[in-house]
């Protein structure tokens, strides 16, 4: 009579009996472990930790691409103070509009029946405050 295949698997040191199925979920588990490993070699991975020394991690190394770069926060402070200057200038009643409508998140239409005004009223100052607004970035200078 045959004798029935025993499944075997080494689990820290020892030889442990298992069932079929857990014999090739764990083999099949340890090939896709294994060719996980190969694919890293063959397109040269290389992980952080390897990049740590005495001194540094080497994760803090790589530079954080999703971060603003110096020159574009400079830029930026730039812009927005320029932004303030000319919003300053307007008169009181644009200042008003252009801080509604860009600034407290108001609609037009919202804008025009706080004022008791038409939409279109609205979006005709709107514009006119924006060219306004540009001329005076002109005057201010580009970098």
């Amino acid at each position: 009579m045959a004798e029935e295949e025993k499944y075997v698997i080494r689990v820290e040191g020892n030889v442990v009996e298992v069932s079929p199925e857990v014999y090739y979920a764990y083999f099949h588990m340890e090939r896709q472990e294994r060719g996980q490993e190969e694919k890293k070699q063959r397109n040269a991975v290389v992980s952080y930790d390897a990049l740590d020394s005495d001194e540094t991690v080497g994760l803090e190394t790589m530079p954080d691409l999703t971060s603003p770069s110096l020159d574009d926060l400079m830029v930026m402070r730039e812009l927005r103070h320029k932004l303030r200057c000319a919003i300053q200038a307007l008169p009181p009643g644009e200042r008003e509009l252009i801080q509604a409508i860009y600034f407290e998140g108001l609609s037009e239409r919202d804008y025009a029946k706080r004022k008791g005004i038409s939409q279109m009223g609205v979006n005709k100052r709107r514009k006119k405050i924006l060219s306004k607004m540009k001329t005076f970035f002109g005057f201010l200078g580009t970098f």
